[in-house]
């Protein structure tokens, strides 16, 4: 059994976390020298696209309906290591997945218990690191890795989806478009 914790929003959320004041604003990361958005908060996705260049967001910033950030690649790797260091209280087998993803090794553990060790596992990195999670378990890392799309994409699910608790984990599967 895994589990694969995703940061939402990753390089965003970074920078709330040193800005408070952003909470459920309107953050988006541009890339190297600026030239494009690479990272967007929640709050930002219904307002600029991935990639979009920087003098097409102008207009927002100055407006200040977005809030703009150059990438920190340090602050990110730190805040990545923060991460990491927590998830590895709740399973001896963290295995770092990129610089927010990272799978857990949930074996031996009671099956029924899961989803709420997933949320537990959500409100501890929220609370020590201030960065939020989605939480996909499932019988392998590719189930895990659909788990945590689901988790992220679905606000019923409160951040933490189970796919072997659902009751026909086939039909979620047939329902997922592959590409």
């Amino acid at each position: 059994m895994f589990a694969l914790v995703d940061c939402n929003a990753f390089f965003a959320s970074c920078e709330q976390v040193f800005r408070p004041d952003l909470k459920h604003q309107p953050v988006v990361v541009l890339s190297n020298n600026d030239g494009c958005v690479i990272a967007r908060s929640a709050a930002a996705k219904p307002l600029v696209a991935m990639q979009a260049p920087l003098p097409s967001l102008l207009p927002l910033i100055r407006q200040g309906k977005i809030h703009a950030f150059s990438a920190n690649p340090v602050l990110y790797k730190d805040m990545s290591r923060r991460v990491i260091q927590t998830l590895q209280q709740f399973s001896a087998g963290v295995e770092q997945y990129s610089i927010d993803e990272a799978f857990l090794n949930l074996k031996g553990f009671d099956p029924t218990t899961l989803e709420d060790y997933g949320q537990t596992i959500r409100h501890t990195v929220q609370r020590w690191t201030g960065i939020p999670v989605s939480v996909g378990i499932a019988s392998t890392k590719t189930l895990a890795k659909l788990a945590a799309q689901a988790a992220k994409g679905h606000p019923q699910h409160q951040g933490v989806f189970d796919l072997n608790r659902r009751p026909d984990p086939d039909a979620f599967l047939a329902s997922q478009a592959v590409g």
